[in-house]
């Protein structure tokens, strides 16, 4: 693409950050740090301008496009030179193999659920990144068009992590928060998690908070040149970023998450691209801006869809080609690099900092092997209403010799542990499942750990991979002391997208709704507010789930809409709105009587919460209590004991798990008090 004019975007870094919006209307997003309003029902999927002002604010020695240009300008001449000079035979044996770790960020979700990606949905990821880069015939990464190349570079999973051991290149961590900010990535998760960066090509697949993002890249760095300060970029930030459901294809692997349109691995593409030095085949500008390749026709702006026979540029010979990975268009429309971004991509990996390091990494020799060395992981909890849970873990062989023997400690918050002796015969990467004893545990955060203590009858010889945590809520199972739920429902705009259902147990519906109707006016009042009651029995547990069919859910881009889960005396149980295609919420009635629970005038608990001495204090002598019990939340009675001195009114918790508990003072045999207290 030869223009004419060259505008000031960015140099060692670059970044894609991409929105999805439904209609026509505008809206404000937040991108790096600043308010940006864009309108919806449009695809922004790159915000170079705004990427490049965050990173200059934090650099004033970031060298602009132009120097960058000057820099890389005679060394893509020397390379076109080179390949011209070098034989078919020997092109051929000079393909680049990049080595890739992906961290897949996540706050303790199963693996599977949510942005703990299934290791699949991974490995079709790079699947598609060889097929693109390498113009695969026979896949969709092919393509017939004269000027489509193959641009020799393959990726490829590490096999060892920093510290030598064996790696399948997948880096699961657990940083315990669901979703992160374009700030939050790059001064936290990056730095935190990265392996080097002159070794591995670093992709974070992470839930962005900004929901409508899609990815970014850092453009490669470089020095040298006269009269610039060198300026090698922040090590600790290179890399690639992808959200979650847009990583992996589904053509691949349908057991993933994916956003229709971009579910084929392309956004990993393009954003590699960048990560290799390409620019948007509109050049950030219009038809008189130069994206640096030759090959790659004039376009005027970015494309969106699957169109045909777009001519943005009418002026300039040749279409759109908008079957470039380094447009806009759907994942499935795209199948092209040229010769020319084959050759700028090919320059960045033989001259760019930790780009042309990663040509001689080792972190594609296997790492180290035991003998002995079996890996845990946690699979499943299994939680419900009642507390109970029986927890399913894998045990993993990943030394050399069979697996016949481990045994397995595992337990809540780290207390009360409990040895599972596993025995069998597993070779080596070979797994079994194992669903552990039935635990119970209480309201509030929590976490569930296993670690094998010993494999073979011996001591496992590589402790890194021998436990495995993961943190749990159980925020929403209370007792109540009415059976009876108030259920509110604000609606936004679009009502025929809501639908929701509360069910049981045993998973038969009680109640349900929607859809509802559509107002038909986005700036008009949002539809009267929705107020009904469910009557539910006791001693059940129950899941709320509410729907929204175009994954955005009832807050706030088309109105600000609520649903809201309340007892009779306002106790909330849920209340939200902003989701995406679906949220769910268990709780659970297990009402004491309510001439039961109530606080006295002239008795009273302090410290509550405690995490040690709970004391009974009695203002009024005449209604001391003359006996006590400790409940749980689950109605069992933990400890009794009678009140026969001021002692016995220092009440020691401190063997008690956190959660909530029940305090039921006795006096005369007839009268029964209840005061509710939190262990922390």
């Amino acid at each position: 693409m030869k223009k004419i004019t060259l505008i000031f975007l960015l140099f060692l870094f670059f970044s894609v950050n991409c929105s999805f919006a439904q209609v026509n209307n505008t809206t404000e997003v937040t991108l790096f740090g600043k308010k940006k309003i864009i309108k919806e029902g449009s695809l922004i999927r790159c915000a170079t301008t705004e990427y490049e002002e965050y990173l200059k604010s934090k650099n004033p020695n970031r060298l602009s496009t132009t120097e960058f240009e000057q820099w890389i300008a005679p060394k893509i001449i020397i390379e076109k030179e080179k390949r011209r000079n070098t034989s078919k035979v020997l092109k051929q044996n000079a393909v680049i193999t990049i080595p890739v770790v992906v961290h897949v960020i996540h706050n303790g979700d199963i693996i599977g659920t949510n942005e703990n990606i299934f290791d699949q949905q991974v490995i079709s990821q790079i699947q598609v990144l060889n097929e693109d880069f390498r113009k695969k015939a026979g896949t969709p990464g092919f393509n017939t068009n004269p000027v489509g190349a193959d641009v020799e570079i393959e990726f490829a999973l590490a096999k060892r992590d920093p510290s030598g051991i064996l790696s399948n290149g997948i880096d699961r961590v657990d940083l315990g928060q669901q979703s992160w900010s374009t700030d939050e990535i790059n001064s936290f998760v990056k730095p935190r998690t990265q392996w080097n960066p002159e070794k591995y090509l670093n992709i974070w697949v992470v839930k962005f908070t900004e929901n409508d993002l899609l990815g970014y890249a850092q453009f490669p760095s470089t020095s040298g040149l006269p009269g610039i300060n060198a300026d090698e970029g922040p090590a600790n930030t290179d890399g690639v970023v992808i959200g979650y459901s847009f990583f992996g294809s589904s053509s691949y692997f349908p057991g993933g998450t994916y956003v229709t349109d971009y579910d084929k691995g392309r956004t990993t593409s393009h954003e590699m691209g960048h990560w290799l030095g390409l620019r948007h085949i509109w050049g950030d500008g219009g038809c008189d801006v130069d994206d640096f390749c030759a090959d790659t026709p004039n376009s005027g702006q970015e494309n969106q869809g699957c169109p045909t026979g777009v001519d943005s540029c009418p002026l300039s010979p040749g279409l759109d080609m908008i079957e470039n990975y380094m447009d806009y268009t759907n994942d499935a429309c795209m199948n092209i690099f040229t010769a020319d971004q084959k050759t700028r991509m090919i320059t960045v990996m033989n001259n760019s900092i930790r780009r042309v390091s990663l040509k001689t990494s080792d972190a594609l020799v296997p790492g180290v092997t035991f003998a002995n060395d079996a890996m845990t992981m946690i699979l499943n909890l299994n939680i419900n209403c009642s507390k109970n849970f029986s927890p399913v873990i894998k045990i993993i062989n990943k030394g050399t010799s069979p697996l016949t023997q481990a045994s397995i400690q595992y337990g809540i918050d780290n207390q009360n542990l409990q040895t599972y002796n596993w025995t069998g015969n597993l070779a080596n990467n070979e797994s079994q499942d194992i669903t552990l004893n039935s635990l119970t545990t209480t309201e509030g955060n929590h976490n569930f750990n296993s670690t094998i203590i010993s494999t073979n009858g011996t001591t496992d010889q590589n402790a890194s991979n021998n436990s495995s945590t993961i943190n749990f809520d159980i925020s929403n199972s209370l007792n109540y002391s009415s059976n009876t739920v108030n259920f509110s429902l604000q609606l936004d705009h679009y009502g025929t997208e809501t639908t929701w259902k509360l069910t049981n147990t045993a998973g038969n519906i009680l109640y349900d709704g929607g859809p509802y109707t559509d107002t038909g006016n986005e700036t008009g009042p949002l539809p009267a507010l929705i107020n009904t009651s469910f009557n539910l029995p006791n001693n059940d547990c129950y899941t709320f789930t509410i729907f929204d069919s175009q994954g955005d859910g009832i807050c706030c881009d088309y109105g600000d809409g609520f649903y809201t889960l309340k007892t009779p005396t306002d106790q909330v149980i849920v209340s939200s709105g902003a989701f995406e295609g679906a949220e769910s919420t268990k709780f659970s009635i297990n009402s004491l009587s309510t001439n039961e629970v109530k606080n006295l005038n002239s008795i009273y608990l302090y410290p509550n919460p405690t995490s040690n001495i709970l004391n009974i204090v009695v203002e009024n002598k005449l209604e001391a209590p003359e006996a006590y019990t400790i409940v749980n939340s689950l109605g069992q009675i933990i400890k009794s004991k009678k009140i026969e001195s001021e002692e016995d009114l220092h009440v020691n918790v401190s063997n008690l798990t956190q959660g909530i508990y029940f305090l039921k003072l006795s006096r005369n045999q007839s009268e029964t008090n209840t005061i509710r207290f939190i262990k922390k």
